[in-house]
């Protein structure tokens, strides 16, 4: 299967709808059951003790995988997405078509694409230690902006967050505060995703 393609499959004849997608920032699959459930889930349970016996593999919970989704900069809807929030604020422009028909705010979406936007989604870099959080306030010398989503990253062994900011303040390389706890943390704004791609995450180098 190439890169998020979808196809069905039969797992142990149990007819299922997979694809390659994932939403950890790393090559993954997700699997549906397609005849199955919630008052009888006996296949979807099957298919997770088969995938359960494979040597190396281990079930992960959602902090883990939300923990994941971060490190990437994987925007979660309801959080740093929602229908006051538009894709080209979100720093997603690549997922809005230019060839596409008449849609829902079309002449919105491509005023900002081509005079900018109010507020821009960034990526933030604790410089001081403490963990932003959700709702946490920006600071830059007076409150700009909140956190969306935050957590500790343990891969970076620092807290990393991200959030919104009007856009003539969403520089990369800008330092920033946060207010944890009461008190100010120093921050810096980057670009996710927060790793280095060439070591982690779905596009890094394969040695296969």
């Amino acid at each position: 299967m190439q890169r998020f393609a979808i196809a069905e499959y039969s797992i142990d004849g149990d007819l299922c709808l997979i694809s390659r997608s994932g939403y950890t920032g790393e090559d993954g699959f997700e699997i549906v059951v397609m005849e199955t459930s919630y008052d009888d889930p006996t296949k979807a349970l099957n298919i997770w003790d088969k995938l359960r016996s494979y040597e190396g593999l281990k079930p992960c919970g959602l902090g883990a995988r939300d923990t994941l989704r971060l490190e990437a900069g994987l925007c979660l809807y309801g959080q740093d997405l929602n229908d006051s929030i538009s894709p080209i604020e979100a720093g997603l422009a690549w997922t809005v078509s230019r060839d596409k028909g008449d849609y829902i705010a079309k002449s919105i979406i491509e005023g900002q694409m081509q005079s900018g936007t109010r507020i821009s989604r960034i990526g933030i870099e604790m410089v001081s230690q403490g963990i932003p959080r959700k709702g946490y306030p920006i600071y830059k010398r007076e409150k700009v902006g909140e956190i969306t989503s935050g957590t500790f990253s343990p891969l970076l062994k620092k807290g990393i967050a991200m959030g919104y900011v009007p856009s003539e303040f969403a520089k990369v390389g800008e330092d920033i505060e946060v207010e944890i706890r009461g008190q100010r943390a120093s921050a810096k704004i980057v670009k996710p995703p927060f790793y280095n791609q060439k070591l982690y995450g779905w596009k890094r180098a394969r040695k296969d």
